[in-house]
């Protein structure tokens, strides 16, 4: 199992080993990526589908960020995760967002 490895640091300043595997994160993203925008909102309507895609964000940004590559969200490196949030809120934001989030998810926040 190949992972990728990453420290979080509490309050008091202990940390925490996390590891990210590379391959279930990039199989997991391509499932995302390829998928309708039909079948894509229906995900941002499930919660445990949405816990998902807001993982493999997190994990994208985090290892763009560690290689200092951007993206062209206006929001910022963590607009899409602001947008994953309202989608938990509310399905009406799912509908008003998932063309928005399937783009970045697809286009510009890719994993290669």
């Amino acid at each position: 199992m190949s992972g990728m490895n990453y420290e979080i640091q509490n309050r008091k300043l202990q940390s925490y080993k996390h590891t990210f595997d590379y391959n279930f994160c990039k199989r997991k993203y391509n499932e995302y990526a390829r998928m309708t925008l039909e079948e894509f909102k229906a995900c941002l309507k499930d919660s445990k589908k949405i816990g998902e895609i807001g993982h493999l964000c997190s994990f994208i940004l985090w290892i763009k960020n560690k290689e200092k590559y951007e993206y062209r969200d206006s929001l910022g490196d963590y607009g899409l995760i602001h947008l994953l949030f309202h989608c938990l809120e509310n399905k009406h934001h799912a509908d008003i967002h998932a063309e928005y989030i399937h783009e970045l998810f697809k286009e510009d926040i890719k994993l290669v």
